[in-house]
């Protein structure tokens, strides 16, 4: 049996290299489908949404850990300091953002985009908590407890400091690997094609 993947907090010049692995595990991922462009411009899509994610997440609201084994990234996570937005929706941010957005998503995408980050935030708890925005698992290495690894490494220290964890989900699956980590589904909402679900964590003693 081999040994379980180490996981530490990335430093700031490694952000980059964990968007290959974030886009290859949320290649077929219905949140993303809903608005991301589809077809040939699919891969391209979601390594230039992830490119512009990683880099945001050196801002210091922003965590990114890596479970990896051998120096070889198998997953990341993307933590946003406890009660922080994930995302900034202010119109400037949303101007600026304005050729990316139209790049990968269209129009129509970009729409679906704003709208859908808009919605989530309404489901987020009231109090102060961290927001796991995106836990992805490269293909090659899913199912061999990379995901579980990664987040028994944070829910640790947000069991020690005594603070919410959150997240969004859009399969079965995934929802009960939450499920077998403390998270309880607080939310469910439906748009065409996409299922979500909203997960809320209290910190253990």
């Amino acid at each position: 049996m081999s040994a379980p993947p180490s996981v530490r907090l990335t430093q700031r010049d490694e952000s980059a290299a964990m968007s290959p692995v974030l886009t290859d595990a949320f290649v077929d991922e219905a949140g993303l489908n809903y608005w991301l462009k589809q077809g040939r411009e699919k891969e391209r899509a979601r390594r230039k949404f992830f490119d512009a994610i990683v880099e945001d997440a050196v801002h210091p609201q922003r965590d990114i850990y890596v479970a990896e084994s051998g120096g070889k990234p198998l997953g990341a996570a993307l933590w946003t300091a406890s009660g922080r937005k994930a995302f900034d929706l202010s119109v400037l941010k949303q101007v600026s953002l304005g050729p990316l957005m139209l790049s990968i998503a269209g129009v129509g995408g970009m729409q679906r985009g704003f709208a859908l980050a808009d919605k989530l935030e309404t489901y987020h708890p009231k109090v102060p908590h961290a927001h796991l925005v995106f836990l992805g698992v490269a293909t090659s290495a899913q199912g061999r407890g990379v995901g579980s690894e990664l987040l028994k490494h944070t829910l640790a220290a947000l069991d020690a400091a005594g603070t919410v964890a959150y997240l969004e989900c859009s399969t079965e699956r995934n929802a009960a690997l939450y499920q077998r980590h403390g998270f309880e589904v607080t939310g469910e909402f439906d748009l065409p094609n996409l299922h979500m679900w909203t997960m809320t964590r209290q910190p253990r003693g």
